[in-house]
């Protein structure tokens, strides 16, 4: 089985090494644990990671797609998953027919695009707003990154990353947390994640 290659980068002034799809040769980096080196501030590294966000990120098959898909490497997750498909070819053998209909032209039905549409709500998401970026991964305008996680048929609110400001407001069923442009809020038996609604005029 193909194993997707992460690689190790750590800041030229020192401290952790952390993981990442792959260390550019100019431009920024972002990390598993999405911290974002700037331009020659980081540098690419052989030894081991030790940052344990990014150890612990990097066994989520979810998270690393979505960081493969951010830095463009989506291409790389292709060719690894057709070499997969190749190394798991059955061998197929053709048995002949016993009757004179062997010249008769196979027809295959048509092939139908898969479904792109997204539902207007994901368990406790509304979805309204958000791009989808990779299995239970959600990104908003302004970069909130919000994970979903399945709880048998419903989705649950699992965890919120954003590197700015984040208020959190009791309120009388709980907490309300406002980051960026997402606004989770309590609601009956769970919390109702969305886009922040705009000041009505």
């Amino acid at each position: 089985m193909q194993k997707v290659k992460l690689e190790s980068v750590r800041r030229k002034s020192g401290g952790r090494i952390h993981l990442t799809p792959r260390v550019p040769r100019s431009g920024p980096v972002t990390t598993l644990c999405n911290q974002t080196l700037d331009d020659g501030s980081y540098m690419a590294v052989d030894a081991d990671p030790d940052c344990a966000n990014c150890i612990r990120r990097s066994k989520d098959r979810a998270r690393i797609s979505g960081a493969f898909f951010a830095q463009e490497e989506g291409s790389e997750l292709l060719r690894l998953s057709l070499e997969q498909a190749k190394s798991r070819r059955p061998n197929l053998r053709v048995l002949p027919h016993p009757s004179g209909e062997r010249d008769k032209p196979v027809v295959w039905p048509a092939a139908k695009p898969p479904a792109e549409t997204v539902p207007d709500e994901l368990g406790e998401l509304t979805t309204r707003g958000f791009k989808p970026s990779g299995e239970g991964v959600w990104r908003s305008p302004q970069g909130v990154i919000v994970r979903m996680r399945k709880h048998g048929k419903e989705w649950r609110f699992a965890e919120l990353i954003y590197e700015g400001e984040v208020v959190a407001t009791r309120v009388e069923a709980g907490m309300r947390l406002k980051a960026g442009d997402v606004e989770v809020s309590p609601s009956a038996g769970g919390v109702e994640v969305r886009i922040k609604q705009g000041p009505k005029r």
